[in-house]
């Protein structure tokens, strides 16, 4: 039988990861659409972007998140 604990909750809006995520997400098709550069120097910026939000992430998750969202507490 598992040990209980007990851990804070809060909305998935307030998640830092999922922001990362999102902010990676619209960088990169700004990035794609809204640059005047060769697609070749396209893909070098859509490959950092991408690079910094996967550090970021797991930055985040692996020292940075101290709550659960609702929906994965109720899977415990």
């Amino acid at each position: 039988m598992a040990d209980a604990v007990t851990v804070d909750v809060k909305s998935a809006w307030l998640s830092k990861i999922n922001w990362a995520q999102a902010i990676g997400v619209v960088a990169s098709i700004a990035a794609v659409f809204g640059l005047d550069v060769p697609a070749s120097t396209q893909v070098e910026i859509v490959a950092g972007i991408q690079a910094i939000v996967a550090v970021v992430t797991w930055a985040l998750k692996t020292f940075g998140t101290t709550t659960v969202t609702p929906s994965s507490a109720a899977k415990v």
